[in-house]
């Protein structure tokens, strides 16, 4: 079955005009939809509807957060269908929020580097209390802002203790157009079909690698990403390094306030040969660095949920 993209009815997948301009012909988002015109037919629709995307990102897992998304997942109505393991790289995340990080620093890119190394825990769920609006789109108004200071009680980012924006341990695909753009990003080709195979079937799939996540996460003392026990770990090791004096000097440079920029910090400990755990600096970097420059904005913002509240209107591609 052909993608049929000019049939595409976007007032479906966004209610947001810059996203339907940026994803109109960008590559993850055509291979996505192709994929879901092929392996769904004409379920697609409905499927697209019912069905959310979260990723439990690399501090996300570290931090053992995997059982804690579950259970409140279950508690929010909703189940998880199929499962797949993204492998993260410094391209991956970069172009999975390209739209976003036109407002992020250069130090915000080095600290990504470093929290966003190995895999994360994709879960395709089910809403099972659908409601008009698109399941993507109640599972973003759950999640809460990386924001501390725009997060509220409730949300899921609370409850899992979120104490640092660079921390989010989560992320959820916010409308339709967002979880097939995701798709085609996130999973290679088999991968993709897997997954999408796994949504149009009334059984769950993929659930061998959430049983594996779960055992991992029972294994390991989860990080807490305290920025001053982390601080101490980081400066020993550089002093027991016989190249870290250099870098321990920047870092205490910026740490008393000077305006040191961070990706040299994370270059001169790279250099050092310094046994730094990647955690403990990336704790360290996260309570120092400025996130965003002022007054850059962001290509593409976080879709209000009131926008889904309003009559839809059909604009083909």
């Amino acid at each position: 079955m052909g993608a049929k993209i000019d049939d595409t009815d976007w007032a479906a997948l966004t209610r947001m005009p810059a996203k339907r301009t940026a994803y109109r012909r960008e590559t993850y988002f055509r291979e996505g939809i192709r994929d879901v015109a092929r392996f769904l037919g004409d379920r697609a629709p409905e499927v697209l509807r019912r069905h959310a995307l979260l990723m439990v990102k690399p501090d996300g897992i570290a931090a053992g957060k995997v059982r804690p998304v579950l259970d409140w997942l279950h508690g929010q109505g909703f189940a998880v269908q199929t499962v797949q393991r993204p492998a993260f790289s410094g391209l991956l995340w970069r172009e999975m929020w390209r739209y976003q990080l036109t407002s992020a620093t250069v130090d915000r890119l080095a600290l990504n580097d470093l929290i966003y190394v190995g895999s994360g825990l994709l879960l395709l769920a089910r809403d099972e209390q659908p409601r008009p609006t698109p399941a993507t789109t109640r599972l973003a108004s759950l999640k809460g802002s990386a924001d501390l200071a725009q997060q509220k009680p409730g949300t899921l980012r609370a409850l899992l203790r979120q104490h640092n924006r660079n921390f989010s341990y989560v992320h959820v695909a916010d409308e339709p157009a967002d979880l097939i753009r995701e798709l085609g990003l996130l999973l290679d080709p088999a991968q993709r079909r897997e997954a999408l195979t796994g949504l149009a079937s009334d059984e769950p799939s993929g659930l061998p690698l959430l049983e594996e996540a779960l055992a991992a996460e029972a294994t390991v003392v989860p990080q807490t990403f305290d920025a001053d026990a982390a601080a101490e770990a980081v400066a020993d090791a550089l002093n027991r390094s016989e190249h870290g004096g250099q870098a321990l000097q920047l870092l205490e440079r910026l740490r008393f306030g000077e305006s040191v920029p961070w990706v040299e910090v994370a270059e001169a400990v790279a250099e050092s040969g310094a046994e730094v755990d990647r955690w403990d600096l990336a704790a360290v970097g996260a309570s120092l660095i400025q996130c965003d420059e002022p007054g850059e904005p962001k290509l593409i913002s976080n879709p209000p949920p009131v926008l889904w509240d309003k009559p839809r209107v059909r604009r083909p591609l």
